[in-house]
């Protein structure tokens, strides 16, 4: 870039591998320490080439301000939902009900912690459905082969993903995210989300409104989690639901994006 190009970042989390995981990796391993040292400091410095941080959640500007020592202005992403595939006839508390499976929409990685809700779904007997490819899906296949109430369907589509949204009976988020696309999608549809409490969530989960949190990553916390969610159901309204999830629009963003630039 120019030295006098204006420099925005639009900033999803600040490097991942080189701050919050680094303390998951071998102390031992001299080599690969002083190959992430010095990728911290080449990150550091890169981040004091940016005019100007958007976040893209509360808890995103927070880690910049940990790691990166800067200011941001929080501008939290589209999440935009086709209305081609959402037009269906608006779920009621009554029928809400009858919709009997869980469902979780991820990459299947260690972190996010997909084997704890499997156990806890395991423990609870209750159908959970996968969506989502990464390198723990046949592990975690292997892992449950017998249980029938468990399934595992791979990638699918937009278009596949946005029907099981539209027919699960809640979203379950067993990770901390720094914002958290999928989850949002699912209070689109009306549908309530247990979600671990931490991360971007506490910015858009109320507790009793449109889902409930689980405060440890263990089983038997998230389970727990899960029936209270259902002693909760009948009170869950699918449209109030909907309203608490109408900030995170296209429009939206596109406005506050532009009203930043125009301010700068």
């Amino acid at each position: 870039l120019k030295p006098d190009t204006i420099h925005i970042s639009y900033c999803h989390s600040p490097t991942r591998f080189l701050w919050d995981d680094k303390d998951r990796i071998n102390a031992k391993n001299y080599m690969l320490n002083i190959l992430l040292h010095g990728l911290r400091l080449w990150d550091k410095s890169a981040s004091a080439r940016v005019d100007y941080f958007i976040a893209n959640s509360e808890n995103t500007a927070l880690r910049i301000k940990k790691y990166y020592n800067r200011d941001s202005t929080v501008i939290y992403p589209p999440v935009e939902i086709k209305p081609q595939i959402i037009n269906h006839k608006t779920q009621t508390n009554s029928n809400i009900q009858n919709l009997n499976y869980y469902l979780i929409v991820s990459q299947l990685h260690p972190h996010k912690n997909i084997e704890i809700a499997i156990n806890a779904f395991e423990k609870l007997n209750m159908p959970l459905v996968v969506i989502g490819q990464g390198p723990l899906l046949e592990k975690l296949k292997t892992k449950s082969y017998k249980l029938k109430a468990i399934s595992y369907l791979g990638y699918q589509p937009d278009k596949v993903i946005q029907e099981y949204y539209k027919n699960c009976k809640a979203f379950i988020m067993p990770q901390e995210e720094d914002f958290g696309i999928a989850p949002v999608e699912a209070l689109k549809h009306g549908k309530p989300v247990l979600a671990l409490r931490r991360g971007g969530a506490l910015e858009y989960i109320k507790e009793g409104i449109n889902g409930e949190f689980f405060d440890s990553p263990h089983s038997g916390v998230l389970a727990d989690g899960v029936r209270r969610l259902n002693e909760n159901y009948p009170n869950y309204n699918p449209e109030e639901i909907k309203k608490t999830a109408e900030k995170f629009s296209r429009q939206r963003f596109e406005k506050e994006i532009l009203n930043f630039i125009k301010k700068i």
